[in-house]
């Protein structure tokens, strides 16, 4: 009887601790959605889009309050809303300036702003990254 209880004791911690260790131990760089108090501030420089560097190209998120976004493209500067509802990070965007710029800049900014409509998610990683993402959407930014 003694075996049976200690064996039944023994698996049930194997259990409980091989769940416990999937849950809290599952590294991705991951962590949850950031809220408005850690999205304010600073102003987000864009290091990547798609995979691929920005380079010397000024790509920012500012978030002056909460639901709305700002920032520069690229070449000019624009206005957007987000939402943050049922785990689903969405970006409206709004009003932009018209300036002209040299075409590899305004090429970037073209893909910056067609991203930002496919964002789905916002995360803030293990390297302090802010990372906005949705399907074939990567956009990291620092501070």
């Amino acid at each position: 009887m003694k075996t049976l209880l200690r064996t039944a004791l023994v698996a049930a911690s194997i259990s409980l601790t091989a769940a416990c260790s999937t849950a809290s131990d599952h590294h991705d760089g991951h962590h949850a959605m950031p809220g408005f108090e850690q999205l304010s501030g600073e102003p987000w420089q864009v290091q990547s889009l798609n995979g691929k560097p920005v380079g010397n190209a000024s790509v920012t998120l500012v978030f002056p309050e909460e639901g709305k976004l700002a920032g520069r493209a690229a070449c000019n500067n624009y206005m957007a809303s987000y939402s943050d509802e049922n785990g689903h990070f969405t970006i409206q965007p709004g009003a932009m300036t018209r300036k002209a710029c040299m075409p590899p800049l305004m090429a970037m900014e073209q893909q910056f702003v067609e991203a930002l409509k496919g964002v789905n998610t916002a995360v803030l990683n293990d390297l302090g990254e802010l990372v906005l993402s949705g399907e074939g959407v990567d956009i990291k930014a620092t501070r």
